[in-house]
């Protein structure tokens, strides 16, 4: 994201209510204690653990919004720590967040890990606020026991998968605000924001492992990535090209399917990069793969550095530059330049 005109990279590292941020033209992290809005560490159910995490800049102020795999969704001052809203601790939890634009304003889009599962949209603006019970006051009660959090977190509008979120991306189709989400159960589909409503759902995938949204030859393109491929589809019509396979080697292909599953694609983000889209991988391998959309290629080898699993993926600029920004399990983030490809 872009704060007074400078990149910041905001992520978590699963190991509690922490929020991180890295400053790229310094080289500076900062730690970032938020506040449970469940209650204690031990009455919740993680623990306290944010696995997911998205930002937003509201009124000058970085706000963020997050949860866990079974920690509902939550926003916070990234400043001070404070909570700004949140949803109860019945809702379930969280396994994706994004942030898109809607007239000019940040909302958080998120996606539940529960079955089934449900998109939902959040304002990124809004606030909880304290209310009082009028006859509990008059009656003497104590405040604590009459004023009570009004749970103003609700989801705009509801669009549900049979199983956990496993990828989102938002952006412009036919000049209307769209989200597109893939599922767990193989299931990708594309939402008009403005009319709450479907506009395309795509022929069943295997497990996704994330989704984007690019313009390809003039064509604006669904990119789905599965274990091993990543396939472009057609929003018009629901339909998949030919998928664009990871190695196209027998032989490799052999070696593979005697290993671990989890070697395969873990995250992607879509981007173009120099006038060409491409599609950025991380696996769980720890290696980090380019991909040429409108060429149906993988661009090169492999980029490799993090020791154990790539969860999560970016393209951005810095210091003029194109670059994939990857963190893995190993507690690093690493930068990858892209124009060199």
């Amino acid at each position: 994201m872009i704060v007074a005109g400078r990149p910041l990279v905001v992520c978590t590292d699963f190991s509690g209510q922490q929020v991180f941020t890295w400053d790229p033209a310094e080289d500076r992290w900062t730690a970032h204690q938020l506040e449970n809005p469940y209650g204690p560490v031990e009455k919740t159910m993680t623990g306290g653990c944010l696995l997911e995490i998205g930002a937003a800049v509201i009124d000058g102020r970085v706000v963020v919004g997050g949860g866990g795999y079974e920690q509902p969704f939550a926003q916070w001052d990234l400043e001070t720590g404070a909570v700004r809203t949140y949803i109860r601790a019945d809702h379930g939890g969280l396994a994706k967040v994004s942030t898109v634009e809607l007239a000019g304003r940040p909302w958080f889009v998120c996606g539940d890990s529960s079955m089934p599962a449900t998109v939902r949209l959040w304002d990124a603006a809004q606030r909880d606020a304290l209310i009082e019970d009028e006859e509990a006051r008059n009656e003497g009660y104590d405040p604590e026991d009459y004023l009570q959090i009004e749970h103003v977190a609700a989801p705009l509008e509801r669009f549900g998968h049979v199983d956990s979120i496993s990828g989102l991306a938002s952006g412009t189709f036919r000049g209307r605000s769209v989200v597109v989400s893939g599922g767990v159960d193989g299931q990708v589909m594309m939402w008009d924001l403005d009319e709450k409503a479907p506009v395309v759902q795509f022929e069943p995938l295997d497990t996704i492992r994330g989704v984007g949204l690019v313009t390809v030859d003039g064509q604006v393109r669904v990119v789905a990535a599965e274990q091993r491929c990543v396939t472009l589809g057609d929003p018009d019509t629901g339909t998949w090209d030919e998928p664009i396979e990871m190695s196209e080697d027998p032989e490799a292909e052999d070696d593979y399917e005697d290993d671990d599953e989890d070697e395969g694609i873990e995250c992607m983000t879509v981007g173009v990069v120099a006038g060409r889209p491409i599609a950025v991988t991380g696996s769980g391998d720890g290696t980090v793969c380019c991909w040429d959309l409108a060429g149906r290629r993988l661009l090169g080898e492999p980029f490799a550095g993090h020791d154990g699993e790539v969860f999560a993926v970016r393209i951005t600029e810095l210091d003029g530059r194109a670059v994939a920004l990857t963190a893995g399990r190993d507690s690093h983030i690493r930068v990858w330049h892209l124009d060199q490809r």
